[in-house]
């Protein structure tokens, strides 16, 4: 003979079923578990490299409720130390059975404009030099908005410093500089340094 107990719309179901042995009443538990694929991931954004493991700030929420990291679900990541995508894998634990897998982006650190010199019809500008960058972008227009923006692009990493000229001479000119990294034939771009203004001499 077989009962079966419990409510069929408990998100965590259990049944029992019986029977007569020789030996007596035999019982046996069996649990239902939520499918975690149905659970939303949020909290997963583009980071900047750091030279260390990045990790996220996630929030796991099923059927409307926030799930709780350890109990409900584990999480683990691969490739997430250097430039590139990475990997970050979600496993349900417990009362759900499951894995989501999410990618986040890992972009070049922002960039930092050192110095910036006025010359004749010209301008120098000296970068922060990054180990972990393919080359820079130098980016330079007449407006703070760089409508019609000009570019620069540097392929040696190692270089650090750029004089760009035939310029206006006595022109207000906005500068900005950025790295990037190619990993297996995709360029990863940092964010834009902060704008820096100069003046041309004549």
């Amino acid at each position: 003979m077989y009962t079966t107990s419990g409510k069929s719309k408990r998100s965590l179901a259990a049944f029992t079923t019986s029977r007569y042995a020789s030996a007596g009443l035999v019982s046996k538990t069996y649990s239902i578990k939520n499918n975690f694929k149905k659970a939303t991931v949020s909290g997963i954004s583009t980071k900047a490299f750091t030279g260390k493991n990045i990790t996220q700030s996630i929030t796991v929420k099923y059927n409307g409720k926030t799930l709780k990291k350890g109990t409900d679900y584990t999480v683990s990541y691969s490739s997430n130390k250097n430039i590139g995508t990475a990997t970050v894998k979600i496993a349900g634990k417990g009362s759900y059975t499951g894995t989501i897998t999410k990618t986040f982006k890992i972009n070049p650190a922002k960039q930092e404009i050192q110095k910036l010199t006025a010359k004749s019809k010209a301008f120098f500008v000296d970068w922060a030099q990054k180990g972990s960058a393919t080359g820079y972008e130098i980016q330079y227009a007449t407006n703070s908005k760089f409508t019609s923006a000009k570019k620069v692009t540097i392929t040696n990493n190692k270089t650090d410093t750029k004089t760009i000229s035939k310029l206006s001479g006595k022109k207000k000119y906005y500068v900005r500089v950025r790295s990037y990294t190619t990993v297996k034939g995709t360029k990863y771009y940092g964010a834009w340094s902060a704008s820096k203004s100069v003046t041309t001499k004549k």
